[in-house]
């Protein structure tokens, strides 16, 4: 029997449109389509997958005549596109008859709730329309002799891309292998051949050693190999009981695990390229403890080195060579983006190079006096710092100047790590004194943050996320729809790690 009020599918009555012009940042506030800013409809959506698919022949070998298929050829793909329809309102000069910058477009999606709520009001998801540029626009009709229909403008745009984001929804994995502290945690290549992967199959992770000696044990790497499902472990028995690692990244084909800095080591294990388990350890001896890494490439790897500076491996089997001083203030974090290379520590220092490592310099202004203890590099100026006492600060002129970003509970705790899956989706991890962790996500650059539903789902209570890791692909749907934090546990001697992700149907 029917029944009237069912709602299994998604109309266009449950959507509302807000656009954020500029880039997205956190200068640039999104606008309420209808309230702050004109009527929006968006029509002719276009959301390319690849180019062409061509197919490669040869003569077959085995028939005069016949032809065998023996490849494929795919031309890279188009960029998305949409037309943006705008209702002119009373009191102001329609912004589509203007030459305009680029801008963003948020489509927020619910069956039942304020969609004018861009942080809460949404509850299927939220389709991002990244960087739009107008190509053209059609004005209609102006005017007319006897009609009376609204006054529409339609932008022809392009886009940089268009996805989703919807509720993350958080589970523990490997609660039975783990028994201290996860450190770090890493999603491994996102290599993909004819397999459906999206960079989020492998992950890995290290344990704290249980930091006595003998019987004490060393770290452990916990890892998955189908996305989180089940967990396995293994020792690294190149590690000492007594010293903890620092972190863990992919270079290459090769998981890389630093140890505590007074050890002056790292140590790696080649990935197998068809199941993705870990093989043995191998440690390298280095001058200097390092703090931190960032992988610009499988041989242009870089180390924050304490109060040595920073390092670079072109071989990370190898060791690495020291390439800069740039301050004697600790440095404890390094990140990158291109040209752009950043490292942070003590004393609010932060020194940026803007040639691949040619050269360091200090920033014009510090933005704290504290211990900056993460780092984002968004853009070649865009950069966000988080501090041990609890602050977010970011920078749009790289370095120049610094702004405070206030959410609930900044100015006491500790700000551990901040990620960002694109240019609109990032994230960051925040413990009060209490302890108690607590993630905060952004999908418009970083305007608006939020720790709640629906973005945030079933988030336990535990100590601390030390740190945060999103897929290794270039496809922002799957990259801001999964995130995998590792952090210690409510008991303050487990460790935890939680994998979050998005229900795609």
């Amino acid at each position: 029997m029917p029944d009237l009020k069912s709602d299994e599918i998604v109309l266009q009555r449950g959507k509302r449109n807000f656009v954020q012009l500029g880039n997205p940042m956190p200068s640039n506030a999104v606008r309420y389509a209808g309230q702050d800013a004109q009527y929006m409809s968006i029509d002719g959506v276009t959301i390319p997958g690849v180019g062409s698919i061509d197919p490669v022949w040869v003569h077959d070998p085995n028939r005069v005549g016949a032809y065998k298929l023996v490849s494929r050829s795919i031309t890279p793909p188009d960029l998305a596109s949409a037309t943006v329809i705008t209702r002119e309102k009373h009191g102001a000069v329609p912004r589509a008859l203007m030459r305009g910058c680029t801008f963003n477009a948020y489509e927020l999606t619910g069956a039942c709730g304020d969609l004018s709520d861009f942080l809460a009001g949404w509850s299927d998801y939220v389709l991002i329309y990244s960087g739009a540029i107008t190509t053209s626009v059609d004005g209609g009709t102006r005017s007319s002799f006897d009609g009376d229909d609204p006054i529409e403008n339609s932008q022809d745009v392009t886009l940089s891309a268009v996805y989703p984001i919807g509720p993350l929804g958080f589970g523990e994995g490997a609660a039975t292998q783990v028994d201290q502290e996860v450190v770090d945690i890493a999603f491994g290549p996102g290599v993909a051949c004819d397999d459906c992967t999206n960079g989020d199959q492998w992950i890995y992770a290290v344990t704290a050693s249980s930091g006595v000696a003998s019987p004490g044990l060393p770290a452990e790497i916990i890892y998955s190999t189908d996305k989180g499902l089940t967990w396995n472990q293994a020792t690294i028995t190149t590690m000492t009981a007594t010293l903890s690692p620092l972190w863990i990244d992919i270079v290459g084909n090769y998981v890389v695990v630093g140890e505590a800095a007074s050890a002056k080591k790292y140590h790696w294990a080649e990935i197998n390229k068809q199941t993705g388990v870990p093989g043995t350890f191998t440690a390298v001896t280095t001058e200097a403890g390092f703090t931190d890494i960032y992988v610009a490439g499988p041989r242009e790897v870089y180390f924050s080195a304490g109060t040595a500076g920073i390092y670079k491996a072109t071989d990370i089997t190898a060791g690495a060579t020291q390439i800069s001083l740039p301050t004697s203030n600790s440095l404890n974090r390094i990140a990158g983006l291109e040209e752009v290379i950043v490292a942070v520590g003590a004393s609010g220092t932060v020194v940026v190079s803007k040639n691949r490592g040619a050269t360091f310099s200090t920033v014009t202004t510090a933005p704290t006096a504290a211990s900056v203890s993460a780092i984002s590099v968004n853009d070649t100026n865009l950069y966000f710092v988080g501090t041990a006492d609890g602050h977010i600060f970011w920078t749009k002129d790289g370095g120049e100047s610094w702004t405070e970003t206030t959410f609930s509970g900044s100015g006491a705790g500790a700000v551990y790590d901040i990620v960002w899956a694109t240019r609109e989706v990032g994230y960051f991890s925040h413990s009060t004194v209490t302890p108690t962790a607590r993630i905060f996500t952004t999908w418009n650059g970083g305007a608006d943050w939020t720790r709640s539903a629906p973005r945030i789902l079933n988030m336990p209570t535990y100590n601390k996320a030390g740190r945060l890791a999103v897929p290794a692909t270039t496809d922002p749907g799957w990259a801001s729809n999964t995130l995998a934090i590792a952090g210690l546990a409510g008991n303050a001697t487990d460790g935890i790690i939680l994998v979050g992700t998005s229900s795609v149907l």
